[in-house]
């Protein structure tokens, strides 16, 4: 039975990630100086749009600051009440959520004058409960386990596809593979199980997922296969993003001096990176990529040299959550990846998602701030 860790030692403010932290809130700066200058002064809802996201932001900051000061150890057991208040949320949203009538999702609870989306939440909640598991599957391989895992996993999930979230749903997919391939799977399996799924595919679409999935998310699918039959609906809005985008050329337009927020749809969500193509210049995208990539760099290190397996599998999946959203957001905006509804981490409108983003690379920094230190690491 494992309990909550009451430990002494060397004070951990000197083992602080510094490089993670600032490089996070370098992210989320560009994310709110960009949000600032989107809206003209004439338009009412700017002021309250960016208030919330800066609000959101530093309270974001504050839970990571908390988080990382707590061992991260003992998210074995305060991981257990936090999944399953999450779950309790995840079902709460189905009888009282609120969201897009376009895509039909309720993802939102209504807290008063607050929203609340349970599913970026129950990001975190599983990969902590993955982690716990697979890491008693290391030390044991019972039957019991493997069901708890699958059990804990697919409960999220399946929630998630209900409200339905189909997008979101993906990226819980994502995390859990990922790791899946941490704990240790064998090549073999993977290339029999993705040789399956590619084989398989054209009978999964045509008996199973046009009969499933809603008519806006085929013509999202139909869209990216062949934008020029959808560029006056389903491919509009990435048309419009390359073409923005496009428009800042290599040094932008200056901040609040673009066009995409009047033309491009979800604007302030999932193509926010055409606003900073456009506004910030191809020096500028590419700045912004270049810091997601050197985070999830800092992540795979962190993973690497975790402490335990725990923290490591933690990271690991927490890092894949950064990664298909930015992979999947940036590239959806420029055309090579289906648009999915997934927004840029820090960038993108939502105080849930910040907040949750800074909570999980409290998480992150935690373990950083307790790892082993590789040969020839001062």
């Amino acid at each position: 039975m494992y309990t909550i860790e009451k430990k002494k030692g060397p004070s951990l403010v000197r083992n602080i990630d510094w490089f993670l932290i600032v490089n996070v809130i370098l992210i989320n700066a560009i994310g709110l100086i960009v949000l600032r200058g989107m809206f003209s002064p004439a338009q009412k809802d700017m002021p309250g749009v960016f208030m919330k996201q800066l609000i959101a932001s530093i309270l974001g900051i504050a839970v990571m600051i908390i988080v990382m000061i707590i061992d991260y150890k003992d998210l074995r057991i305060l991981g257990i009440p936090a999944y399953f208040a999450t779950i309790a949320l995840l079902v709460a949203v189905l009888f009282f959520g609120v969201g897009r009538e376009e895509t039909g999702t309720r993802g939102w609870l209504m807290l008063g004058p607050l929203s609340l989306q349970p599913s970026e939440l129950g990001k975190v909640a599983m990969t902590i409960s993955a982690a716990y598991f697979f890491e008693k599957l290391k030390e044991n391989r019972s039957i019991k386990y493997y069901i708890l895992l699958l059990a804990t996993t697919a409960l999220p999930i399946g929630l998630v596809l209900l409200q339905p979230d189909f997008g979101t749903a993906i990226v819980y997919v994502f995390m859990f593979l990922c790791m899946l391939f941490v704990y240790g799977i064998r090549y073999r399996i993977i290339l029999i199980f993705g040789g399956a799924a590619l084989l398989g595919l054209p009978l999964l679409w045509y008996n199973v997922l046009v009969k499933v999935l809603k008519e806006h998310q085929i013509n999202r699918i139909l869209s990216f296969i062949n934008p020029a039959a959808y560029e006056n609906s389903s491919a509009y809005q990435v048309l419009m993003a390359i073409r923005h985008i496009g428009r800042g050329q290599l040094t932008g337009v200056g901040i609040g001096n673009g066009r995409a927020v009047y033309n491009v749809p979800e604007v302030e969500t999932d193509s926010i990176f055409a606003v900073v193509g456009e506004e910030l210049g191809f020096i500028g995208a590419v700045a912004l990529v270049l810091l997601f990539t050197a985070l999830l760099l800092r992540c795979l290190y962190i993973a690497c040299f975790a402490k335990d397996k725990f923290g490591s599998y933690m990271v690991t999946g927490l890092m894949a959550m950064f990664m298909f959203h930015f992979v999947e957001n940036v590239g959806m905006n420029i055309g090579i990846l289906p648009v999915t509804g997934i927004p840029l981490p820090f960038i993108s409108i939502g105080g849930s998602s910040v907040v949750v983003n800074y909570l999980a690379i409290g998480i992150i920094v935690s373990v950083s701030m307790r790892r082993q230190r590789p040969m020839f690491e001062a």
